[in-house]
């Protein structure tokens, strides 16, 4: 009877789990092409939610064609033409999907992209010689006629430099110390400087939100040691996290809440062109202003402390 229950719990346990994950799958026609050609590129995601895809982020390929989202056995799908036109192997890294405006991401792929050969048997035949015809001298055949001329001179070039610092005197010179801007500061000055702009009164809500996480991402990089600008939200909120309890930062909930908040808001923004009201714009400009303001206090205290028992 035990046995019977546990096995029905588990089951009811997976359900719970695959209902709760949605599933996003992708799919190529191929791994391998040569230089211009294309291959087929699906990202598949289950019908009934709301999605946002993403524009395809590539290194070494190139989109040739994007086609529309279509619905196929109760699954939306949508497709890529892919080509390259340099050889290697290039990764298709993780791409972005929302759905219910909530981020998730894909596998990441690798892609191979071979030269074409050459079929020597199909090359045009030779034909007779024509006449003695002037032409001017390549690059590479003037290169290949006074190479050794251009040696000798930088021989000598070499030699007149290496006298020069030789015998010159040296001067002694002093080494301009440019004092760095405590981390609080630049956050600070930054965030003044990015409301002076006045981006979002006119209407470039994108921009306003780019900037104003940038400039809390790094001053908690700088202020926290962390790698806080290339991360996406949930691994920097991971992060942090994990930082928090480490390192025992005393970050309390609600202010971890307004980061996540304000990071997640800037996505939907970046990625799903959400546009915010007026208040929530605000709010969030006074959220990042908080966390700012938490995390220089917390760190302030905990170098006041380290001082103190130094002495």
């Amino acid at each position: 009877m035990k046995y019977f229950i546990t096995s029905i719990c588990c089951i009811f346990s997976v359900v719970i789990m695959a209902q709760t994950e949605p599933s996003i799958t992708i799919k190529v026609d191929t791994t391998h092409i040569k230089i211009g050609e294309q291959l087929t590129y699906s990202i598949q995601v289950p019908k009934g939610k709301q999605v946002t895809f993403t524009k395809l982020e590539l290194e070494g390929l190139e989109v040739a064609e994007d086609l529309p989202a279509d619905t196929v056995n109760n699954k939306i799908l949508k497709k890529y033409l892919i080509t390259g036109f340099d050889s290697g192997s290039f990764y298709i890294k993780k791409q972005q999907v929302f759905l219910d405006a909530k981020a998730y991401f894909t596998d990441s792929l690798l892609i191979n992209v071979a030269t074409v050969a050459v079929d020597t048997t199909k090359l045009a035949p030779y034909y007779k010689t024509k006449g003695q015809e002037t032409e001017s001298y390549t690059f590479g055949e003037v290169w290949y006629r006074y190479q050794n001329y251009v040696y000798i001179l930088l021989g000598i070039a070499l030699f007149i430099v290496a006298l020069y610092f030789l015998f010159r005197k040296k001067e002694e010179k002093e080494e301009v110390v440019i004092p760095k801007i405590p981390p609080y500061i630049a956050a600070t000055k930054e965030l003044k400087q990015l409301e002076e702009k006045e981006l979002w009164q006119n209407n470039q809500i994108k921009e306003y939100y780019s900037e104003l996480t940038d400039i809390v991402r790094k001053y908690i990089g700088d202020e926290l040691f962390v790698q806080a600008l290339e991360t996406t939200t949930e691994e920097l909120m991971d992060l942090l996290k994990g930082e928090n309890k480490q390192q025992k930062l005393g970050l309390d909930k609600d202010i971890l809440e307004k980061l996540e908040g304000l990071l997640s808001q800037a996505d939907f923004v970046k990625f799903a062109k959400q546009k915010p009201l007026e208040r929530d714009i605000k709010g969030h400009k006074y959220d990042a202003e908080a966390v700012i303001e938490t995390i220089h206090k917390i760190v302030t205290s905990k170098k006041t402390v380290k001082e103190n028992e130094v002495q």
